[in-house]
């Protein structure tokens, strides 16, 4: 993928993560889980590891969006550098 490609979709991943939308799906999803974690009796092992399950996919989807708008944010301040360092180069060849 190119960089500004993965410049636009590390945008749209921190748009999602930082969406209230996002967060109060988080929210909702994390304590319904939690709170169905305290209602299964201990002896019901199935339903115990499921619900572990359902966290351990939330957490993986975050993680990914996070790896996305990482990645984005990285190859953006790469971008940046190299302006920055071919803009420098210019003025110093010039300057002589």
């Amino acid at each position: 993928m190119a960089p500004e490609e993965e410049i636009v979709l590390g945008g749209r991943a921190a748009e999602v993560l930082d969406s209230t939308v996002f967060l109060n799906a988080k929210k909702a999803v994390t304590e319904g889980i939690q709170r169905q974690m305290r209602a299964v009796p201990l002896s019901d092992q199935t339903m115990h590891t499921r619900l572990i399950v359902a966290l351990q996919v939330w957490d993986q989807l975050e993680k990914y969006l996070e790896n996305i708008k990482q990645t984005g944010e990285i190859r953006q301040f790469e971008i940046t550098q190299e302006e920055e360092r071919k803009r420098r180069f210019a003025l110093f060849q010039f300057g002589n």
